[in-house]
């Protein structure tokens, strides 16, 4: 293998996400971690929604966008980015998907739950940071900044 010897600083990876998949795996039996995989995928597979029991009560949310702060109660059935977006806030947001990170933010204060994540690492997980197209809040209150990214 001519490449043996190389070293990468990162790999990017572009495809379905089965391909994205196999391939991270065998990048992770290198050694290789997972911080330094990138990927893009093609589509997002379909999930299952989250179970509606665990998300029916409501949230007081306070969102950050842009410098300007809003705060309002919403539903734990909706994501954070609907209810962000039936508000009129003009949060980041693309696919909706889980799979592109255009609506990714942090959660400073509350938790939440992710129905998918195909894209943050377990470090950025901890770290606070969230796809809220895919984001149930699970806390009675929680406070999510876009900006700080």
């Amino acid at each position: 293998n001519k490449h043996a010897a190389m070293e990468f600083d990162k790999f990017f990876l572009c495809g379905p996400e089965e391909m994205i998949n196999t391939v991270s795996k065998v990048l992770a039996a290198q050694n290789v971690k997972d911080s330094k995989i990138k990927f893009e995928l093609f589509s997002s597979s379909n999930v299952e929604n989250l179970e509606a029991s665990s998300h029916e009560g409501h949230t007081k949310i306070t969102i950050t966008v842009d410098d300007d702060e809003t705060t309002f109660e919403m539903s734990q059935k909706q994501t954070i980015l609907e209810a962000a977006l039936k508000q009129g806030i003009d949060a980041p947001y693309s696919c909706q998907g889980g799979i592109c990170s255009s609506c990714i933010a942090r959660v400073k204060s509350g938790t939440a739950e992710m129905k998918k994540n195909s894209i943050l690492t377990d470090n950025e997980i901890e770290e606070g940071l969230i796809l809220t197209c895919q984001a149930h809040p699970t806390s009675t209150e929680i406070i999510v900044d876009f900006d700080d990214v």
